[in-house]
């Protein structure tokens, strides 16, 4: 080459510095020489050439650029590897020496990275390779950030000399496969409520049976005929589309006076229907009269009780019905034992039952339903119907018509108005009754606990069985002996503490939970075997027992980066193809154990005792947590968002 080893020089013709100053930081322009991390420097002989770096070492173990212009290395692990190839025209081995750097706004090398304490200069020393080959170096884990640009580049040695310049600069970003930005907590925010909005959606218990009765959806019920064939008809009419303004309403308190058609919630059952009465013959009747019907279910208003109102509504009765339409109840209400109607009497409708053309006035008629209480922990399944007896006058007819409740119901919420009476005054501190065809929802307090919210929001979002949420419910699973096995299975002693991060902690008496979701306590829980009754077991692909293990979930733990705590893929240094393409039906998380035993705890016993929860019910799980999340293809792209509690 021609230089003394006096006057090696590097880029920006810094001088080789003092061996006093090898452990301070020169700033970018040194020569290799003058900090030998890769051994000491000796005289140049004759006939002996220094070693050299390719001009393009790479980043991985992805090995790939993402486009954008700036020729970045993308890497999916933060246990990166680095390499370069080395030449030595000695054809002598050689190693490399990498550096790693920040970057300034202005785009040029700002701080060098420590990458390890096994040298004074903080840089890593590859192994001895031949000339020709390519040198590599694997950072530790977490040394190098996520979402951060870094500069890296090498210097060649061949046991004597170092070449006399550095490779050129590349660049490299480590963005993993899951990245969630958190809110930070705030431990005094209150819990949520969990009254949640009633709705027409029909959620039964698993594989429930039904108390319903056999009778066929029936649109048009009707009377005997006379000798003209005249007869009295009554026809449910179809359900008019729901529109935005009726949903806002159902949070109402009023809300059962606006609905149209079925809706519940665990305590209350609402359903309004538009009802045409009609006299002629069947198949071309010569007259009609619309009306409001609105049967609401009040539950546990008083002990071994509860209340049915009937209103009745005339919307247009025209003068073909010259001397109206006579209703009644009376005697009429059915029930299964032990629950029996108190069955009202001639004078308990607000006004009369009788409307005349042009009368546009409502009716309402109050039943009280008794069930026997006296007898504990038993529990009963009840689904009332009230049979309207109806008259229907025209010019010399009074035509009789019945319309029975049970036979006009909605095809596809059929069983929304069955109740289910209990006497487990123990577990849920006194007697009571639910629709138990509605589900509740369980609601996270977020705010106060964001890494618990995030793990079931990331779940349930990016998971194809989305337990909790959409048309997924979640079953609760009672079975103690059966949860300790669920929960050994996904979270066996040790994996928190193997896999998670102390910075994610909340203070010094926190320690790292292993978080499962679906809950051990539910059949969704991927580690309930399908003979066991479970919806989705986590069986590891290739597995020899068939037995359901944390392993096969979606694994990721939460950990501290500046000021925010991130929820990232658990990192097994293969990138993207040794994470998840989001194909599991499970997943467990490495978090703070505040975070994971507040969000239930106390909190959720006290949902399951006001909702009266049993065996096999469902509800719905509400994380309070949402994602404005950056555009994804799904076939390696990062799943990175940034999370807002509410």
């Amino acid at each position: 080459m021609g230089v003394t080893a006096a006057l090696l020089l590097g880029s920006g013709m810094a001088t080789a510095a003092p061996a006093s100053d090898h452990t301070s930081d020169p700033g970018p322009d040194y020569a290799p020489s003058s900090r030998p991390a890769a051994g000491v420097e000796k005289s140049l002989r004759a006939n002996t050439h220094r070693p050299e770096s390719g001009k393009d070492p790479d980043a991985g173990p992805a090995w790939k650029q993402v486009d954008g212009g700036l020729e970045t290395w993308s890497v999916e692990t933060t246990k990166v590897q680095l390499r370069n190839k080395v030449t030595d025209k000695d054809n002598d081995k050689a190693n490399l020496t990498f550096e790693v750097w920040t970057i300034g706004t202005d785009g040029k090398p700002k701080t060098q990275v420590k990458l390890t304490d096994a040298n004074p200069y903080g840089v890593l020393v590859s192994k001895f390779v031949p000339s020709g080959s390519r040198a590599t170096v694997t950072v530790d884990p977490w040394v190098l950030k996520p979402n951060v640009d870094y500069l890296f580049r090498t210097s060649a040695y061949d046991g004597g000399l170092y070449e006399t310049d550095w490779s050129p600069w590349a660049r490299l970003r480590i963005e993993l496969p899951i990245d969630l930005t958190l809110p930070n907590p705030d431990h005094n925010a209150p819990n949520p409520s969990f009254t949640t909005p009633p709705s027409s959606d029909q959620t039964k218990p698993l594989r429930s049976a039904t108390t319903r009765s056999t009778y066929k959806a029936d649109k048009r019920q009707c009377g005997p005929a006379d000798k003209k064939g005249i007869q009295a008809c009554v026809e449910t009419n179809p359900v008019p589309d729901k529109p935005a303004a009726q949903s806002r309403n159902l949070r109402d308190a009023g809300w059962c006076d606006t609905a149209a058609g079925a809706f519940a919630d665990r305590f209350k059952e609402c359903d309004r229907r538009s009802v045409t009465y009609y006299l002629g013959p069947e198949d071309d009747p010569t007259a009609k009269a619309d009306f409001t019907f609105t049967r609401e279910l009040r539950l546990n208003e008083t002990v071994g009780t509860f209340t049915e109102r009937l209103t009745v509504k005339g919307d247009n009765v025209p003068a073909d019905f010259d001397g109206g339409i006579s209703l009644s109840a009376f005697n009429g209400h059915i029930c299964q034992s032990p629950c029996k109607p108190i069955e009202p009497q001639g004078g308990d409708w607000t006004a009369t039952p009788h409307w005349f053309p042009g009368d546009k006035h409502s009716a309402t008629l109050t039943t009280k339903y008794t069930w026997d209480d006296s007898v504990a922990d038993k529990q009963y399944r009840f689904k009332p119907d009230v049979k309207i007896e109806g008259t229907v006058h025209s010019p010399g007819v009074g035509q009789r018509v019945d319309y029975q409740w049970s036979k006009g119901y909605w095809e596809e919420n059929p069983d929304l108005d069955e109740i289910r009476c209990d006497t487990f005054t123990a577990k849920y501190d006194g007697t009571g009754c639910v629709f138990v065809n509605w589900a509740p929802s369980y609601v996270f307090n977020a705010k106060s606990y964001p890494q618990a919210a995030a793990h079931a929001w990331l779940v349930q979002e990016k998971l194809k069985n989305h337990p909790g949420r959409y048309d997924k419910p979640l079953y609760y699973m009672g079975d103690a002996e059966q949860n300790k096995k669920n929960r050994a299975r996904m979270c066996p002693t040790g994996w928190a503490a193997e896999n998670g991060d102390p910075s994610a902690l909340d203070d010094a008496n926190d320690a790292l939970n292993c978080d499962e979701f679906a809950f051990a306590s539910s059949y969704n829980s991927g580690g309930m075997k399908k003979s066991e009754g479970g919806l989705n077991e986590a069986v590891p692909t290739g597995s020899t027992t068939g037995t359901p293990n944390g392993k096969a979930c979606l694994q990721t733990f939460a950990k501290k980066q500046g000021s925010r705590v991130h929820l990232y893929n658990v990192d097994f240094g293969g990138g993207w193809d040794n994470v998840s393409h989001f194909t599991e039906v499970c997943g467990r998380s490495a978090i703070s154990g505040v975070h994971n035993q507040e969000s239930m705890g106390s909190n959720f016993a006290s949902f399951m005792k006001q909702m009266r929860i049993m065996d096999r019910d469902a509800y719905w799980l509400d994380t309070r947590i949402s994602g404005k999340c950056e555009p994804t293809d799904g076939t390696g792209k990062p799943f990175r968002c940034t999370l807002t509690a509410r």
